[in-house]
């Protein structure tokens, strides 16, 4: 905000300016009146003019003062008829200092109630009536001046994640204890500086004369603060704070932007994690592109933007095309292409993901259709996620479908990868060992990511291991070979199979052969094609052209 000794300033030059304005219109107004040839004639009213200006300035006191002092100088000395000479009587002027004095007492009360009103209004403008502090209005106000004198400063913005669902069940004088404790933290770390109140759960702050690396010790500080553990009644809390910074060296911009930047840099991180972080470009870019994504898939389902493709997956011991993996494209005209690793998360996410699945689904039991038709036999391995694997609705809708379309359960295969079984694993142990007695394929992806936690858990169902690529394309190192051929004879040795994924080489190839591996699967056989060109590889493949 302004600084005290500026705003004294400034007022003190305002009030000069007032009382030479009202001097010189006092002084002409009366020169008329006296040229005029006296309070005769009806001249005298302009001093009205006068007190109302003074009511507008000053209120009762000032305006009651001003027709006091207007009333005096067209009192005794003001001829009331300048050319016969004649002075007024003491009864005539007291009248009109009375008439001055009570017009200026009741124009004065009437400016006086209207600017308390104004008052009143501006406090709740420019308040949080929750938080007791200057809220947005007040912190773009403050914003706009520090930007237009070319000052450098840091702006930072504290979002407590978990302060609205915390006040969905408990009671609100608990929630207005905490925002009171959290207030006298920030005060008492940042001292002179106004804090803002966006809402109960965001605030900011404007920092001025520091450099970057005392404003983030501070943060720190504060962030320490008030992260303890919150003891109110029988309540204990944890608060979950993010703090977004944005450092500013005088160049123009707009308040706006720099309180988006603000707010962007807050959302970084995890999202149930407390930290502090600055404003990077990158992750706006991520943020708009997130925004732009989860925009459009609903779209995308309506009209048809996606489509699939099939990767061929080769079994060397039978040297034929085994399985194939259904992968999911979007196609987007001429926006930027972004692939499922992206818009997959997204989809589940905001809860579009059951939609999509249902939508792969049924376009592969229709393509799997038209290919047993061309007498191409051949199963399918599909992406779930642990949602929709916990889903029991998902699991009645997939079995309905299978067995209305009549497929063969053993030709169909659900992967999911090796990190969503670390943190799942357990809860999904009986959904996965039902999903095997009904005759369906699991397939564990992405192996190896997982720091290969399964190895040692035997309780984990599946019928297929796939090796991640990151392995595949170290082979050359000796401690990674030696990873991979214990990962296929542990693998062989429990009675599952295993698919190396990411094949790109013969070299690969021959050292996967070498150590036993079923499966391959990669672009040195194939891309994932269209239908037409996946019935067409079909069709033509032999194996000892690669070998």
């Amino acid at each position: 905000m302004m600084k005290p000794s500026t705003k004294k300033l400034k007022s003190s030059i305002s009030n000069r300016n007032k009382i030479f304005f009202m001097l010189v219109l006092s002084i002409v107004i009366n020169l008329i009146v006296y040229k005029s040839g006296g309070t005769q004639y009806s001249w005298s009213q302009l001093n009205f003019i006068v007190i109302i200006f003074a009511a507008y300035y000053w209120q009762i006191k000032g305006s009651v003062l001003v027709a006091i002092l207007l009333g005096l100088v067209v009192g005794p000395l003001m001829p009331l008829n300048l050319a016969e000479g004649l002075m007024q009587t003491p009864e005539n002027w007291l009248l009109r200092l009375l008439i001055y004095a009570f017009v200026a007492g009741i124009t004065g009360y009437i400016f006086q109630r209207n600017n308390q009103n104004n008052k009143l209004i501006n406090e709740k403008s420019s308040v949080n009536q929750e938080t007791g502090l200057y809220n947005a209005n007040m912190l773009f106000e403050e914003l706009n001046r520090t930007i237009e004198s070319a000052e450098k400063f840091c702006l930072v913005f504290i979002n407590v994640i978990n302060l609205e669902g915390i006040s969905k069940y408990v009671d609100y004088r608990i929630i207005k204890i905490i925002i009171n404790k959290g207030i006298e933290h920030a005060k008492a770390n940042f001292k002179d500086n106004d804090l803002y109140s966006v809402s109960i759960n965001e605030y900011a702050l404007i920092l001025k004369d520091f450099d970057e690396n005392e404003i983030m010790h501070i943060l720190a500080k504060y962030l320490e603060e008030v992260l303890y553990l919150i003891h109110i009644d029988d309540y204990s809390f944890k608060l979950i704070v993010k703090v977004g910074v944005v450092f500013s060296n005088g160049e123009k911009t707009e308040a706006a932007e720099i309180y988006n930047k603000a707010s962007i840099a807050a959302d970084q991180g995890e999202i149930y994690e407390s930290g502090i972080y600055t404003y990077n470009d990158d992750f706006k870019k991520k943020k708009e592109l997130f925004n732009e994504i989860s925009g459009s898939l609903q779209r995308a389902i309506n009209d048809n933007e996606f489509y699939l493709v099939y990767q061929p997956i080769i079994s060397l011991k039978d040297k034929k095309i085994y399985d194939t993996e259904v992968l999911l494209r979007w196609d987007r005209g001429e926006k930027e292409s972004v692939g499922p690793q992206l818009f997959i998360p997204i989809a589940e996410q905001i809860g579009l993901i059951n939609q999509i699945t249902k939508w792969i689904i049924e376009k592969t039991i229709m393509q799997k259709q038209v290919w047993e038709k061309q007498k191409l036999a051949i199963g399918i391995t599909l992406n779930v996620t642990s949602s929709e694997l916990s889903n029991e609705a998902f699991h009645d809708w997939v079995e309905k479908i299978i067995t209305e379309n009549d497929i063969d359960r053993a030709n169909i295969g659900f992967e999911i990868t090796e990190r969503v079984l670390l943190n799942n694993g357990m809860k999904l142990r009986d959904v996965l060992l039902d999903l095997r007695t009904k005759g369906y394929k699991i397939l564990i992806d992405d192996f190896g990511t997982g720091y290969n936690s399964l190895m040692t858990d035997s309780q984990i169902p599946f019928d297929i291991i796939k090796i991640d690529k990151y392995f595949i394309d170290r082979l050359e190192k000796l401690e990674i070979k030696q990873l991979v051929r214990y990962i296929i004879e542990y693998i062989h040795k429990m009675g599952g199979m295993v698919v190396a994924e990411g094949v790109e080489t013969k070299e690969q190839l021959m050292i996967l052969n070498e150590f036993g591996c079923d499966m391959i699967q990669g672009y040195y056989f194939s891309k994932p094609l269209l239908p037409e060109e996946f019935m067409k590889f079909y069709a033509s493949f032999d194996l000892d052209k690669y070998i």
